[in-house]
């Protein structure tokens, strides 16, 4: 794992830092994993637009030449269109900005950029699996050190 994916709670010594810091670990990194869990849930959204895309656009390809279609001028707002051409297409790039490609080439651009979503959210998911791990260690520690505390009320009760 790269550095950049590691943050500063793998180079904490949880053995050497107090029940109420362990705490706080415990907290900012649960805090993590929700929002590393979110962008994974963002990013398989992403890739299946992406996925979906790509079946219109072979749709497109074998059936459309001719047919009646819905055209949409704003989000809610659409208007009965015939497809004339169905070689060419519009494909937005971001941030607004939409350039106009045949169809291989606009599956060749959904293709690719689903490959690149699926590789980012497999990345997150990994880092999301080693926060697990060391939420997991943070916890155990922590109930070593209550249960050690316990021991330690126990022993001068006595």
């Amino acid at each position: 794992m790269s550095g950049k994916a590691q943050t500063q709670t793998t180079d904490v010594d949880i053995t050497k830092v107090t029940p109420q810091q362990l705490t706080q670990l415990a907290k900012s990194i649960e805090q993590e994993i929700e929002v590393l869990t979110q962008s994974y849930s963002q990013l398989v959204s992403a890739t299946n637009k992406f996925h979906d895309s790509r079946l219109v656009l072979n749709y497109l390809k074998e059936r459309s030449q001719g047919k009646e279609i819905m055209v949409p001028l704003t989000s809610s707002l659409y208007v009965p269109g015939i497809m004339e051409d169905n070689n060419k297409v519009m494909l937005e790039v971001g941030a607004g900005y939409f350039i106009e490609e045949s169809i291989d080439k606009a599956r060749e651009y959904c293709e690719r950029k689903s490959k690149e979503l699926q590789e980012n959210g497999q990345k997150v998911g990994e880092i999301v699996q080693v926060k697990k791990v060391q939420l997991g260690k943070i916890e155990t520690e922590y109930k070593k050190r209550i249960e050690g505390l316990q021991q330690m009320a126990a022993q001068q009760k006595a």
